[in-house]
């Protein structure tokens, strides 16, 4: 399949993007390896493999729960800029210095 000036341009109007003429050329190649690699995946033998829609985990491999002690507070708020006695203090607001 050969890309065409007008694909990039179409490509670039969906994705929101502004192209100077280096970067269409550039872009024309680039999706044309794209597309040739996309080919080769179609010389694949299939036969006798189920299509899929999704692939679903149907059980994730979870560690055991386990305690584990963490930080303790004084080295948890050492770097912080602004403690307070329970913890971290936070700026009420964003624009608060």
């Amino acid at each position: 399949m050969t890309i065409t000036q007008k694909d990039v341009l179409h490509v670039a109007a969906l994705a929101n993007l502004s192209l100077e003429d280096d970067e269409v050329e550039s872009m024309k190649q680039d999706l044309a390896s794209v597309l040739g690699y996309v080919q080769l995946l179609d010389e694949l033998d299939l036969d006798g493999v189920k299509p899929t829609s999704h692939v679903a985990v149907e059980c994730a491999p979870l560690r055991k729960d386990d305690h584990q002690s963490g930080l303790s507070a004084e080295v948890a708020l050492r770097e912080a800029p602004r403690t307070s006695a329970s913890g971290f203090a936070v700026p009420g607001f964003v624009d608060e210095g």
